[in-house]
């Protein structure tokens, strides 16, 4: 009995030390897992972190190669007053003493015999003739300022601007004193270029001075004539241009650039009108 005791004993304590070795066995797995997880926690840490600073390298080289952004340009308002009505009809005056039509046909006489007189009887005496004094040419009075004209041809009008509105313009400009003023016509435009001297003309004719006569190398300029001015109000000199110009019947506009000289005053001049 006691040796069936013993057997059992024994046969308890290797059941336990075989169940304490597994025990043992189990956990030193578990730490040994635990231990890999812990490793690939922190590989996984350090690949997230390599990535995100990739990921800012990249984006601070982007930001460093792309140009750096321009300030926009300042917006340019022009100021276009409607356009002025057509100027009325020009109707020619008929001046006194002269006719539209032909004039009323005058009664005929007897016809001419080639005598100024009837033959003179015989024996009697032809008086002679009587002959008419020679008149001098007429000289003006000293006491007047007037003065023989250079010419006494008619004057000829321009292509595209009449006489009446060349004095007009030269009138009004005048009034106004002397200033500067420069005009520009569009770029390998030959009808705009002889309408920007005909103005040139009327401008020197009231005594202004006309800096140049250039080809604008911007956009195509709208026909009719621009007055460009660099502030608003413009200047006096530039409110006289847009007045002689209307006073004469020309489509005439005004637009405002800023990227001018102050006290410049450009004439824009396109197709005309």
């Amino acid at each position: 009995m006691l040796a069936i005791g013993l057997g059992f004993v024994l046969i308890g304590l290797g059941g336990f030390s075989t169940y304490h070795a597994s025990q043992k066995m189990e956990l030193q797995h578990m730490e040994e897992a635990g231990e890999r997880n812990t490793q690939l926690m922190a590989l996984m840490l350090k690949n997230q972190q390599l990535q995100t600073e990739e990921l800012q390298r990249k984006a601070v080289a982007e930001q460093q190669a792309a140009p750096a952004p321009q300030p926009a340009a300042p917006t340019v308002y022009y100021y276009r007053p409607p356009s002025p009505p057509p100027p009325p009809t020009y109707t020619a005056v008929t001046p006194a003493g002269t006719y539209e039509e032909a004039p009323p046909p005058v009664a005929e006489g007897p016809p001419d015999t080639g005598q100024g007189y009837p033959p003179a009887e015989s024996g009697q005496e032809t008086a002679p003739a009587e002959t008419q004094p020679r008149l001098d040419p007429m000289e003006p009075p000293d006491d007047t300022d007037w003065h023989e004209p250079d010419s006494l041809e008619p004057e000829m009008p321009k292509r595209y601007l009449s006489i009446h509105q060349q004095h007009v313009i030269a009138d009004t400009l005048r009034a106004h004193g002397r200033h500067i003023v420069s005009i520009e016509s569009s770029y390998g435009d030959p009808v705009s270029r002889e309408f920007a001297e005909e103005l040139a003309a009327a401008f020197a004719e009231g005594d202004w001075i006309v800096r140049s006569i250039e080809e604008h190398r911007g956009l195509p300029l709208a026909s009719g004539v621009t007055v460009s001015a660099a502030s608003f109000p413009p200047q006096q000199e530039t409110r006289a241009v847009y007045e002689a110009l209307l006073s004469a019947g020309i489509a005439v506009t005004q637009q405002l650039d800023p990227k001018q000289h102050a006290s410049e005053t450009v004439l824009l001049v396109g197709m005309p009108l």
